[in-house]
């Protein structure tokens, strides 16, 4: 790399290292938020929130990097031209190359983590973030036994202890389950303990000599089942309904690929893997879409301020508006094979098209009519302004001085 193609490289990426860290920050802070609530009820460590707030990055990543390089690519652009240094740069003949050369290189860095993190580190992190809060759910048992009130895990779950007993039992176990749409469940037994599987490296809670009662709502009938002992997964209590099967979000990719026959997400909502492949396969593109629609319409000096303004108006419009539909035809993949086309399309299509304008020496602009009238616009505005200032400036008739 030449000097200037490393100053250029080194001010965009570091701009959008800071902005990455600060929108990853800002998202992640909110989805701690939202499941902070289960963790303060248990009364966790501040381990256990760090491990939270780290299983949860990968996740933020994914999404906001693409947004963090338009934010670095178009900032730096932008000061370039504003400090006359694109304008001393294609005055000393240096070909647009110079330039484009660190935009690629960076898109394509960000493009390539990405890929990674989505295909790889994701699912890790989702499958860490199921365990946490699978041993959070755990340990609200015994806060329900400190309570010795109803505690509500979840929507539609509930459960009371009476009593702890000697070596870790507890007395009088009541479970209430009607997290499922057409039933509901109800476990109660007279003691039960807690113990960790070796095989599984799951909580199990094991319940002696109580009833199971289900209700089909959709008919009101009722079975009643006695047991003397019963063994309950209690990760399945994390997941909305009773399905321990982990979620698409937590396999790796070579899975979703070629997944288990009898695996409950491809029997059931195998639309949800769909979504998942869609979204770890076309969600690469992004970082290196944004970088040449970044550099075609802010790649070149300006000489006219506005209408380099209105030109990083139109780059996020153009980034937001495609991100936007990526998001919506990522969700609609499942079922219309037609947006599961498109969320691979439209991102392509951009890289296609600016890629070409970009490799022909050609930057894009607006209209000179739109610049003209924003000027127009512009000057009004800054008259009117100016008249209530200096109106406002004036001392009022009849006053002494």
């Amino acid at each position: 790399m030449k000097q200037i193609e490393r100053y250029i490289f080194r001010r965009m990426a570091m701009l959008t290292f800071w902005s990455l860290s600060a929108v990853t920050l800002l998202v992640m802070t909110t989805q701690v938020l939202v499941r902070v609530n289960v963790l303060t009820t248990t009364g966790q460590a501040f381990g256990a929130f760090a491990l939270l707030a780290a299983t949860l990055i990968p996740s933020v990543l994914s999404i906001v990097a693409p947004f963090a390089l338009l934010i670095g690519v178009s900032q730096v652009l932008s000061s370039m031209n504003s400090d006359s240094e694109l304008v001393v740069i294609e005055a000393a003949g240096v070909p647009p190359a110079t330039v484009l050369k660190p935009v690629l290189l960076l898109s394509a860095s960000i493009s390539l983590m990405v890929l990674v993190v989505s295909n790889f580190v994701e699912p890790w992190s989702n499958n860490k973030l199921y365990d946490v809060l699978a041993q959070a759910q755990s340990d609200l048992f015994s806060v329900a036994v400190r309570s010795g009130t109803f505690m509500k895990l979840e929507d539609g779950l509930y459960v009371q202890v009476n009593e702890k007993l000697a070596g870790g039992q507890l007395g009088g176990i009541f479970l209430s389950d009607s997290r499922a749409e057409d039933n509901e469940t109800i476990y109660y037994a007279r003691s039960g303990v807690i113990r960790k599987s070796e095989e599984t490296d799951t909580n199990i809670l094991y319940l002696v000599d109580g009833e199971l009662q289900q209700r089909d709502l959709s008919n009101d009938r009722i079975s009643i089942v006695t047991f003397s002992s019963y063994a309950l997964d209690m990760a399945a209590f994390v997941p909305a309904g009773s399905s321990a099967a982990r979620r698409p979000s937590e396999q790796p990719t070579s899975y979703l690929l070629n997944p288990d026959p009898d695996d409950y997400y491809l029997t059931s909502a195998k639309n949800l893997m769909t979504q998942e492949l869609v979204k770890r396969f076309s969600g690469w593109m992004y970082p290196l879409a944004f970088g040449l629609v970044a550099f075609s319409f802010l790649g070149k000096a300006r000489s006219n301020r506005h209408e380099q303004v209105q030109n990083g108006a139109l780059v996020a419009a153009i980034a937001l508006g495609s991100r936007g539909f990526g998001f919506y035809s990522n969700e609609a993949a499942g079922i219309s094979a037609t947006m599961e086309i498109l969320s691979y399309a439209v991102p392509a299509f951009i890289i296609v098209v600016f890629g070409f304008l970009t490799l022909t020496g050609r930057t894009l602009t607006i209209p000179k009519s739109w610049a003209q009238l924003n000027d127009r616009l512009v000057d009004t505005v800054s008259a009117w302004s100016d008249r209530i200032q200096g109106g406002r400036g004036k001392p009022g008739e009849g006053q002494s001085t």
